[in-house]
């Protein structure tokens, strides 16, 4: 059994978004888990880092319609990199047994403010 640095805890809060000190999963995830566990989740946060950069990087060359006869869509390719995203964070959430706050890769998150118009 181990555990997570103090430093990689804080990263785990902040990409499953909790922006906000919360005992609770600072707990959670300053406890012992199995190497796998451990190995899997430093896994996720790598692949999530990578994501992060490809989302970066089609927004760069956003304007690009066609490349060598080949047509590129960027709306199918950042719906994609947002879908596996979602689906690493949900696994990441839920490995780490503290779910995720925000996603920041869904339009559809739970961090959204509720107005009454009445």
């Amino acid at each position: 059994m181990a555990q997570f640095t103090t430093i990689q805890a804080e990263e785990f809060e902040r990409i499953l978004g909790f922006f906000e000190s919360n005992n609770s999963v600072r707990n959670s995830l300053t406890s012992q888990y199995s190497d796998t566990v451990i190995d899997r989740a430093l896994t996720i946060l790598d692949e999530l880092v990578g994501i992060d950069d490809l989302l970066k990087e089609s927004l760069e060359t956003s304007f690009v319609k066609e490349s060598r006869g080949s047509k590129l869509s960027y709306s199918s390719h950042v719906a994609h990199l947002k879908s596996e995203g979602t689906r690493l964070l949900n696994e990441l959430g839920q490995l780490l047994r503290v779910g995720v706050n925000y996603n920041k890769y869904s339009f559809n998150s739970k961090r959204t403010s509720t107005v009454a118009y009445w």
